[in-house]
């Protein structure tokens, strides 16, 4: 890890943590009773927004308090998202996207974040596959664009919306720009058929020839993330975070949550449920059962270790003003990849063991399992790509097959 201290780093404050998590667990049958719905609107409801998000404060827990958010570290974050994704995975992923997209707002400059956060805490969507287009004017762009999987888009105030520089004065800098656009000046078009994340209200984001003045466009020479300790509203420990390795950890944290409920559900039925066509009157009188049940939860268990040693890699990067290489990245990612397999066996083993009527939709197990299926699929989770990363840093194999500050 490069080291290179400011001297006036605020650290981050977890004393909220814990308090969340408990206020969670009692929240989770309100928002288990809302799952149905949340996945018949495909967004979270307007109870679970009021009682859960606005109530708890959940949308700017990784906000700086310099903007009035909860200042969390990346490891407290996870935490609180491990529990919010054993009630209900929809609702903990559009709590990640806002607060994620929403740090990296506090990242930007002085300009942008007081653009942002001027009148206090707010939230922030984001996209930028395909890339927009932005076409240079007088004092700013003409933006245009249809930005799929805007998860959060219909709890968000802002857009942070990729985009390619058209028309633009000198040369322009390989890469996607980034532009923050407030969301009241685009459409959402209601486009999220799916069968898995159903809940999160990721449609599609559009923009009409919208202005964005030049001081809200993050060009690829200096992208969101650049260290600059010469800013006003600067200081904060998140202030150097490294951006994808921080918004990948803490998102898989949901979903090792999502699994470990599961589980949950498996051993509660096993005193219960008879395995059909055999003479095994409970599961847990079946040897082989017990056995699959103790490999699924060492399988977790292991994966949360690997997690939140990863995660917790970025809380020390962070707290002390330093930086990751490109090796700790891409063995950062690597952690994560081995994660996102032990979730996935674990899943598939307990939908297994469970039986076809794990399949009912009435069963809950049938919406985790789907939801998991699609967000262990996140193209940051793929597994192979981030072992091939591993692998070319390793072997010092130039270029490596992604940009160092995309993983």
């Amino acid at each position: 890890m490069n080291t290179a201290l400011h001297t006036k780093i605020t650290p981050f404050s977890d004393d909220r943590v814990e308090s969340i998590i408990e206020e969670l667990k009692a929240l989770r049958p309100l928002i288990q009773a809302n799952s149905s719905q949340g996945e018949e609107q495909r967004s979270p409801t307007r109870e679970v927004e009021e009682k859960v998000y606005n109530k708890l404060k959940l949308l700017n827990l990784l906000t700086p308090r310099r903007w009035g958010g909860g200042g969390l570290s990346p490891t407290g974050f996870a935490r609180v998202q491990q529990e919010l994704g054993k009630a209900d995975l929809s609702v903990s992923w559009v709590n990640q996207i806002l607060n994620g997209s929403t740090v990296l707002a506090t990242l930007t400059s002085d300009a942008i974040q007081e653009a942002i956060f001027g009148n206090g805490p707010t939230t922030v969507c984001s996209a930028y596959n395909p890339p927009g287009k932005a076409k240079k004017v007088d004092g700013g762009y003409i933006l245009s664009g249809a930005w799929p999987y805007s998860s959060g888009s219909r709890q968000a105030k802002w857009m942070q919306a990729g985009c390619l520089i058209t028309d633009s004065e000198g040369p322009i800098v390989p890469g996607i720009n980034m532009c923050f656009v407030p969301m009241d000046q685009l459409e959402i078009q209601d486009t999220w058929f799916v069968t898995g994340m159903q809940g999160t209200g990721s449609d599609t984001t559009v923009a009409k020839e919208v202005f964005v003045p030049d001081e809200m466009m993050v060009t690829m020479d200096k992208p969101i993330g650049t260290i600059d300790t010469s800013k006003k509203h600067f200081g904060a420990a998140s202030d150097y975070l490294p951006v994808v390795p921080t918004v990948r950890c803490t998102g898989i944290a949901q979903l090792l949550g999502g699994a470990q409920y599961m589980l949950e559900l498996v051993a509660a039925d096993a005193p219960k449920k008879p395995i059909v066509t055999t003479f095994f009157a409970k599961r847990v009188d079946s040897h082989v059962f017990v056995q699959d049940l103790g490999k699924v939860a060492a399988q977790l268990d292991s994966a949360e270790l690997i997690l939140f040693d990863a995660i917790g890699q970025l809380d020390k990067v962070a707290e002390a003003g330093g930086k990751m290489t490109a090796l700790e990245a891409a063995k950062n990612r690597a952690q994560c990849a081995q994660v996102i397999e032990l979730i996935h066996a674990s899943m598939e083993k307990l939908m297994f063991m469970a039986g076809s009527s794990a399949f009912v939709l009435s069963n809950p197990l049938q919406r985790y399992w789907r939801d998991l299926s699609m967000g262990l699929r996140h193209v940051q989770n793929i597994p192979t790509l981030g072992y091939e990363i591993y692998g070319r840093d390793l072997l010092e194999i130039s270029p490596n097959i992604s940009p160092a500050g995309a993983y």
